[in-house]
């Protein structure tokens, strides 16, 4: 059995949900809202000593017709901080449509938008359903994201 954590990633907040391999669910985590670099660790080390993954899947918001925009330039450094952070395996996965989705369930729960961000659902929603496509993909590769920008020490808040 390998645990599996997926992370939909945002500036201020981080959607998380851990799964096993064998089993092939994904369940939500409490969201991480973070003040910066060095908070964002803080929690994530946190969240791997309880969890002990194997792989981290992190969703890589490609543009609707499948280029890369800005956002991905702020995945790219996130993924190398995981990576040197952690040392775990990652894949970077194709988030397309996920926080639409998101979205969709927490209307269909008539959820208020104010309330939902507030406890994190819609940013939980889409870590859960980020993991649960990777799951029943019988593609589990990810998206080669090329040389991510180098960390800058400036930027550790």
């Amino acid at each position: 059995m390998s645990r599996v954590i997926a992370l939909d990633y945002g500036e201020r907040r981080l959607g998380v949900a851990v799964g096993d391999t064998d089993i092939g669910v994904a369940s939500g985590l409490p969201t991480i809202v973070h003040t910066g670099r060095k908070d964002l660790r803080r929690q994530l080390e946190a969240v791997v000593e309880e969890q002990t993954p194997e792989l981290i899947v992190v969703g890589y918001p490609l543009l609707m017709d499948g280029s890369r925009g800005e956002r991905c330039e702020a995945v790219d450094a996130f993924a190398r901080y995981l990576t040197g952070w952690f040392g775990l395996q990652l894949v970077l996965r194709d988030e397309r449509l996920t926080s639409v989705e998101a979205e969709r369930i927490r209307k269909e729960a008539g959820r208020s938008e104010r309330d939902a961000r507030e406890e994190g659902l819609v940013d939980r929603a889409a870590a859960i359903l980020l993991l649960q496509n990777w799951f029943d993909s019988s593609d589990r590769s990810g998206i080669d994201p090329g040389t991510p920008p180098a960390d800058r020490e400036d930027d550790a808040r």
